[in-house]
């Protein structure tokens, strides 16, 4: 799923102190996108389009609008699925941590705040409050039919008792990150200037909360992280990921937030913080083809040991030996995976033309209408008597273009660029 980061990399970058909580810093201002990384996101979004897809069809109430089983090949889409959720989240919620410094130096923490809300929160409250109703449709149904006989549920009862972001959680999740990191900022930038000595040691003489000396764009390679540190960074997760199953096992729901994978927050806490230091500190110079191989091997030995214990109930977590290895092999696969999809993307697809740039702009527009897409040309599809992979590859093909499609439609109405 896809974000709208402010995503400018500043040409030089501050270090040292933290900016001050106040009006952005003359040293912050933007410099040109990074092509690749917008390249990345379509992919990412268009990748999240068929995710959902596929759990129109796969055997997984995963999705608003499902149809019944349509044999073996069900269990193909759901295994599609499978291999995405192990790490494509992750990869999103890396990009979008990649340049929340720069749009809180430039904003300051106020103007940052609201424009999060603004972002992300708007999209939020719309499809919670407009747009569930319209796909919530079959599930209506179904609860009608389980209610006891003599009982009738209002269509009020059941909008308020099933209030949910639906496919808007990684919004509201995001949304939460980013308030607690301008949090953090704030509160470290009063630390600064409350001890004006240490601060002043840490700056060479300029005044508390001020931006450091520039740098050149990072990519120094005593910058980049060695394989240990890696290793280590892995192992950490590994165990964090571990004992939070225990508390919240795979499978768990949370109601009012509307999280469908709690157990994968470790991951996504983690990414996010990784997003936010990695330009700062020179780590996409690490983003070499030979990173990106030795990526691509540890996502295939991560999804290959995952999937061998992965359908037993005990590797849903409780700290069993299962669970365990899930975890083991669930962080190498989303490390792997993502550096694997950012090296490619920074050495093979680094460039943009009209198209690339057009599908570029409307990706979050994308993310926030295209559940409703889904849901409405699926049930134009549901007539068709044919295999669930077949649906699946004409849902699809129809879905993708319409989305953009709707999605350009939505950023054309005057004033609806300030959020989407």
């Amino acid at each position: 799923m896809t974000t709208p980061p402010d995503q400018v990399l500043p040409a030089r970058t501050a270090v040292a102190a933290p900016p001050v909580a106040g009006p952005p810093s003359a040293a912050a201002a933007p410099a040109p996108r990074l092509a690749w990384i917008d390249n990345l996101r379509i992919w990412l979004t268009a990748l999240v389009v068929l995710h959902h897809a596929a759990f129109t069809y796969a055997p997984f109430p995963a999705w608003p609008y499902r149809e019944p089983d349509h044999g073996p090949g069900g269990d193909l889409l759901l295994l599609f699925g499978v291999l995405n959720q192990m790490w494509f989240m992750s990869a999103f919620f890396f990009v979008s941590g990649l340049f929340v410094p720069g749009s809180y130096e430039r904003k300051g923490a106020r103007r940052f705040v609201v424009d999060r809300l603004w972002r992300l929160g708007l999209p939020l409250l719309l499809v919670v409050v407009a747009l569930r109703p319209l796909v919530d449709g079959q599930r209506y149904q179904a609860a009608r039919d389980a209610a006891a006989a003599g009982t009738e549920l209002s269509p009020a009862a059941f909008y308020l008792e099933t209030a949910r972001p639906i496919w808007m959680w990684f919004v509201e999740v995001l949304l939460i990150m980013c308030v607690v990191y301008a949090a953090w900022r704030t509160a470290r930038a009063r630390r600064a200037s409350a001890e004006p000595h240490a601060a002043g040691a840490r700056s060479h003489g300029r005044a508390p909360g001020t931006p450091g000396p520039v740098t050149p764009e990072p990519g120094a390679s005593s910058a980049v992280p060695g394989a240990w540190t890696v290793v280590a960074l892995g192992a950490g997760l590994v165990v964090v990921t571990y004992l939070w199953r225990i508390v919240v096992p795979s499978g768990t729901y949370w109601p009012v937030a509307g999280l469908p994978t709690p157990d994968h927050l470790p991951l996504y806490v983690a990414f996010f913080v990784l997003g936010t230091l990695a330009l700062r500190r020179g780590r996409l110079a690490a983003l070499t083809p030979r990173a990106g191989w030795i990526g691509a091997g540890a996502a295939v030995a991560g999804a290959l040991v995952q999937l061998a214990v992965i359908a037993a109930p005990e590797a849903s977590g409780g700290g069993t030996w299962q669970s365990f290895v899930v975890a083991a092999g669930l962080v190498p696969t989303a490390i792997g995976t993502t550096v694997a999809a950012l090296a490619l993307f920074r050495s093979r697809f680094a460039r943009q033309g009209a198209l690339l740039r057009f599908l570029s702009a409307h990706t979050y527009a994308v993310y926030v209408v295209h559940g409703l897409v889904l849901v409405a040309i699926g049930r134009l599809l549901a007539p068709l008597d044919a295999p669930g992979p077949a649906k699946f590859v004409l849902l699809a093909v129809a879905a993708l273009p319409v989305c953009w499609a709707v999605a350009w439609a939505v950023r054309s109405i005057p004033g609806a660029k300030r959020v989407f």
